[in-house]
């Protein structure tokens, strides 16, 4: 029997809806390859695969490791690459909802929306008069994580100096021995913190 037009249209509108790709807007992930990850942005996502805004030129036909939010990995092919944009396809088929839930606000346990990439470079930080060296242990556009041998008090304003990067004005977020949380005044670019930290991740992380 011979499947006739129509039924051949609502066939293909079924496969369609299937594989319906839901639009993020502005939602940043991390994306590992080869050890290396880079913070790219997710334009759509389906249960089959992803498109993703890429900063650094990943490797093509290789495979990758998806994090957003604080979501689980979520491991894949990098099928294609096309200026800025690249197309993943995932090992296994998902429910597209758990890479749409956003994350509202930070909570006790300093869970983020934004991902921050663990990096090897170093800053000064200026606050109550004082100056201290301090190295980033993990970045992003919002804000990072230091470690500086006095530990700074939650609550306070602070310069940092970062080379290559202009001045930034933050505040500490939360304090803890030697560790702090940074949170910057103004969001840093995504195509200029993405174009720093290519620079800087550390490996093997």
């Amino acid at each position: 029997m011979h499947t006739s037009l129509k039924e051949q249209g609502a066939s293909r509108l079924a496969e369609r809806r299937k594989d319906a790709r839901y639009t993020l807007i502005l939602r940043v992930g991390l994306l590992e390859q080869g050890g290396k990850s880079s913070l790219c942005l997710v334009k759509n996502i389906s249960s089959t695969g992803v498109k993703v805004k890429i900063y650094t030129q990943p490797v093509r036909n290789s495979d990758v490791c998806l994090r957003v939010a604080d979501e689980a990995p979520v491991h894949g092919h990098l099928v294609w690459v096309e200026g800025d944009v690249a197309g993943i396809n995932f090992h296994e088929e998902l429910d597209a909802a758990t890479l749409l839930r956003v994350q509202q606000k930070l909570r006790p346990n300093r869970r983020r929306a934004m991902p921050r990439v663990a990096v090897e470079a170093v800053a000064t930080l200026r606050t109550g008069g004082q100056t201290f060296r301090a190295t980033i242990c993990d970045i992003s556009s919002l804000g990072a994580r230091v470690r500086t041998r006095s530990g700074l008090v939650a609550g306070d304003r602070v310069m940092a100096a970062l080379q290559d990067l202009p001045p930034i004005k933050a505040y500490v977020r939360w304090s803890d021995g030697e560790d702090s949380g940074l949170v910057f005044e103004t969001a840093i670019p995504m195509q200029i913190i993405a174009g720093w930290i290519d620079g800087r991740v550390r490996l093997g992380v």
